[in-house]
């Protein structure tokens, strides 16, 4: 009788177990939606479309000048709680894209820390590698939290 309840209990301890461990898999969530941006940004067929054909050379670290200079940030999408700038129309074509926002909390910046920004995606290229590197930080003072690579297309 004793080992039968042994397995009820793990019955139930086993799924929550399960439950916290997937949480750390979210623990992140605004960071994630701010490289997942940046990953749309770079997509072959986004960057196909926008003022980054205009550039001679089109690298990785030439998407992430791109990017932060006038041209490139005026192609960002809209962030998150901007719905007041735009009428229903465009926002349901915004949602109809599937177009992400940029999370209202979250910082991008080139290149390096910014000491003055809490929770940021510093956005970085390896052209020898052909990737952009994302390192998302809670706080600038603390070691990064998320980090990935995404491979540059040839374009």
């Amino acid at each position: 009788m004793r080992r039968a309840n042994l397995w009820i209990v793990m019955g139930f301890l086993f799924p929550m177990l399960l439950f916290f461990v997937d949480l750390g898999e979210s623990e992140y969530p605004q960071l994630k939606k701010g490289m997942h941006v940046v990953r749309y940004l770079s997509a072959k067929g986004q960057l196909k479309r926008s003022s980054f054909m205009a550039l001679e050379e089109r690298k990785p670290s030439k998407f992430v000048d791109w990017m932060f200079s006038p041209m490139g940030s005026a192609e960002w999408p809209p962030w998150e709680n901007s719905h007041l700038e735009f009428d229903s129309h465009e926002l349901k074509a915004i949602k109809k894209m599937s177009t992400p926002l940029i999370p209202q909390n979250v910082a991008l910046v080139p290149l390096a820390i910014d000491p003055e920004k809490k929770k940021q995606i510093v956005i970085s290229a390896d052209d020898q590698k052909r990737i952009i590197i994302l390192e998302g930080f809670i706080n600038p003072k603390d070691p990064s939290v998320l980090k990935e690579e995404i491979p540059f297309p040839e374009i």
